[in-house]
């Protein structure tokens, strides 16, 4: 499985990447998750690995991932790419859903939440 995590707080984008590695018995993960702190960085990251899943913030030091979601999933190849808004602003749940994402996660995350969604896919 392959991910890339958009996340402009450096501490929070290490700490999902660590959980994720340990959740999904990950074996190399310096090939398998990439961690950006930007959409520019975010978007090469996809284009690199080709990732199964993007966790993506909304508030990006260039610009808002909830208007990023389409062309994230258009640059994954031939799959289903599954993406997960993450933000504090819950009120931008209904349209994260309605733009393409697939999941969305309340700020503060919450870790059960991030296990539930991925093992449930």
């Amino acid at each position: 499985m392959k991910i890339v995590i958009i996340e402009d707080e450096h501490d929070l984008g290490v700490l999902l990447r660590n959980f994720l590695v340990r959740q999904l018995n990950i074996k190399s993960p310096e090939t398998a998750i990439k961690v950006a702190s930007s959409i520019r960085e975010g978007m090469l990251c996809v284009n690199d690995i080709n990732p199964d899943w993007i966790f993506i913030d909304n508030n990006l030091p260039d610009g808002k991932g909830i208007d990023e979601i389409q062309r994230l999933k258009s640059r994954v190849s031939d799959r289903q790419v599954k993406v997960v808004m993450m933000s504090a602003m819950t009120n931008l749940k209904e349209e994260a859903l309605k733009n393409g994402a697939d999941y969305f996660l309340d700020k503060p995350i919450s870790f059960v939440e991030v296990r539930n969604i991925i093992t449930k896919s």
